[in-house]
């Protein structure tokens, strides 16, 4: 007799907003305009404050669980039929390489008996992890599963992340989100490539079909060439670089639900990936339309990612000290971030400027400038080599060049930014101003 398949340790059968949940990371108020549980009784702010109320604090901020509590918060009238959700959870737990013992901890209790007799009734010390996987691995025909299922997957991933990047998503812009998200579907296609790899999909060729599959899957039998006309997109853009984040949570729940299914059922023939990854991507669809009627290729087009990168980087610049601060009084020189890339010969006066704002009386020496630029602009081993025949770097002669062409009408100490000053430079209100604007937060 076969196994039911229900008693499998791995499931998808994911609702959309729980996807969105555990990738962009929605405040758990926002889930109230997904979730359609009618009675006033089980408001979704209700059952939020039943779980973390049933949860115990811990010395890291966090909660604990004890599994006889999270069956009653399930909705499980019997332990034995709980206990068994609580086994395929430990499976699927080891299977994701996990160490059981460190989110399932197996506990007596020391005070009170069972009152059937016998021995204390056996229980669980669970993580946020653990109650996330027996979420998972409950009936989700159960109301109070389905809401579990987006509860811990919600606050999982946000301790996960915030353990990680420190990352808060509830402070977060939409282009934030968005580059965040973007960031997170690069890596996650490596690991779907390398699944796929495994099965069977070998050349650059097999690539496309397969990834075109999910695609199709996903966006109605529409695949990139396809999307890119619908959303009246250029020929060679990049689709998932024009994505807000919605629709970007959705391609990355379809990513990593295609590499699960790739890995766990052991897929090792191409057609056979194909299909899978063209089933995830109908299965995403399918949710999207239930909840919310909006298709992904009826999402808006976002201006692209690329765009808002460098926009972010730029802002990011010297946010150690803000910009206010570098006028109204001498700083030392704020800590280097990592070194940006720019058109040296046409941007580098710009970050001469800035180190000069935060300089004593806004002076700095042509050698101290060539020393303390490198901190904050990325150069080539090519601009840094020295020259033999004049004992000097390409790159250092660049910042020389910023005095010896002082009268080039180009030159920022001839439109008034700097001052030439025995050895070096000084910064001019005018440079103050630029600084001001230019790096502002």
């Amino acid at each position: 007799m076969s196994p039911d398949p229900k008693d499998d340790p791995v499931k998808f059968d994911f609702d959309f907003d729980e996807a969105m949940e555990r990738v962009a990371q929605t405040n758990p108020d926002e889930v109230t305009a997904l979730m359609n549980i009618p009675q006033e009784a089980d408001t979704i702010d209700a059952l939020i404050d039943r779980f973390e109320e049933a949860g115990h604090d811990i010395d890291n901020g966090d909660k604990t669980w004890y599994a006889r509590g999270l069956q009653t918060l399930l909705g499980y009238s019997k332990w034995d039929k709980f206990e068994a959700v609580i086994e395929r959870a430990q499976t699927a737990c080891a299977n994701a390489g996990h160490p059981v013992e460190n989110h399932f901890k197996e506990v007596i209790p020391q005070t009170g008996k069972n009152p059937r007799g016998g021995r204390p009734a056996r229980d669980y010390e669970l993580d946020r992890y653990a109650c996330y996987l027996i979420a998972q691995n409950a009936s989700s025909s159960m109301k109070q599963v389905a809401f579990a299922q987006t509860y811990f997957a919600i606050q999982t991933r946000r301790q996960e992340i915030a353990d990680r990047d420190g990352v808060d998503f509830d402070t977060l812009s939409e282009n934030q989100k968005r580059l965040y998200l973007r960031n997170q579907v690069v890596a996650e296609n490596k690991r779907l490539a390398s699944a796929a790899k495994a099965s069977g999909v070998l050349t650059g060729q097999d690539f496309g079909k397969f990834q075109n599959k999910g695609y199709q899957g996903l966006y109605g039998g529409r695949g990139v060439t396809e999307i890119k006309e619908y959303k009246h997109l250029p020929r060679k853009a990049n689709v998932l670089d024009h994505m807000g984040s919605t629709e970007l949570a959705a391609n990355l729940f379809r990513i990593t639900q295609t590499e699960e299914k790739l890995r766990s059922r052991e897929i090792s023939e191409k057609e056979a990936a194909c299909n899978a990854h063209y089933e995830v991507g109908v299965k995403v669809r399918q949710t999207m339309k239930e909840l919310s009627g909006i298709m992904p290729e009826d999402l808006p087009v976002a201006e692209d990612v690329k765009k808002i990168a460098r926009q972010e980087r730029k802002q990011q610049r010297m946010r150690a000290v803000p910009s206010q601060k570098r006028i109204e009084q001498p700083l030392s020189a704020p800590s280097a971030k990592e070194p940006a890339e720019i058109d040296l010969r046409k941007d580098l006066w710009k970050y001469a400027l800035l180190i000069m704002s935060v300089k004593p009386n806004g002076e700095i020496s042509t050698s101290d400038l060539i020393g303390e630029i490198p901190n904050y602009i990325a150069l080539s081993d090519d601009y840094l080599a020295m020259n033999e025949s004049r004992k000097d770097s390409k790159f250092s002669q660049i910042v020389r060049n910023l005095k010896s062409h002082k009268t080039s009408k180009s030159n920022f100490i001839y439109q008034g930014y700097a001052q030439d000053i025995r050895s070096g430079f000084k910064i001019t209100h005018k440079g103050l101003d630029f600084v001001r604007e230019y790096f502002k937060e």
